[in-house]
């Protein structure tokens, strides 16, 4: 794996997409995605990396949307529970859809990662409009038994996803969520891990 030698970003300043003879590049690398958007106050700002892996351009865009904290509880008194955090997080993935557009605009078949702790479940709206048109869940990929990453108020729940471009879709060979944490008492995290294996070939 090779990390292009591009300035990295700062906290408030915005990475660009700028169009070289070789395609896409980042404006820095890394760098933040709309830092002082207001979707992002009291939350953790989105961050692009560009990557070269034996000769293919890989982006990657590494999330940490807001959390669930304030909501009602899924078995409270409030029924159906009101889920204000929910609106903050169909923000921050409209900027990061939009983002991800940017990069396929300027080119069309660019390898593109988006992942991470996105505090919600994968027919959400929140991963309806991350999604878009632009980008494929490989949480889809696995039964139904599997699909959790975290046990929140006693609900086993897939909060934490790898969405990929439809470039990436032939060459994705496996994905898994390694259930090392949900639910044990013995934990380094609250959260799974989700993994996927790609080749090139």
């Amino acid at each position: 794996m090779i990390f292009p030698a591009i300035t990295g970003g700062d906290a408030v300043t915005p990475v660009d997409m700028i169009s070289r003879t070789d395609g896409a590049h980042l404006s820095f690398n890394p760098g933040r995605i709309d830092p002082m958007n207001l979707s992002f106050e009291n939350s953790r700002k989105p961050l692009a990396a560009e990557f070269m892996f034996r000769g293919h351009k890989i982006f990657v865009i590494a999330n940490h949307f807001s959390s669930k904290m304030g909501d009602d509880p899924l078995s409270g008194n409030n029924q159906p529970p009101s889920a204000r955090s929910e609106v903050q997080r169909h923000s921050q993935a409209l900027v990061v859809r939009d983002f991800v557009s940017e990069i396929l605009k300027t080119e069309p078949d660019a390898n593109v990662v988006v992942l991470g702790d996105l505090n919600d479940l994968p027919f959400s709206r929140t991963l309806v409009l991350l999604e878009g048109d632009l980008l494929y869940n490989v949480l889809d990929r696995l039964p139904p038994n599997d699909l959790y990453t975290i046990n929140f108020e006693g609900n086993s729940e897939a909060f934490d996803h790898i969405l990929i471009s439809k470039s990436l879709e032939a060459a994705i060979r496996d994905a898994d969520i390694v259930h090392v944490n949900s639910g044990l008492a013995d934990q380094a995290s609250d959260h799974d891990p989700v993994l996927i294996r790609i080749s090139f070939s």
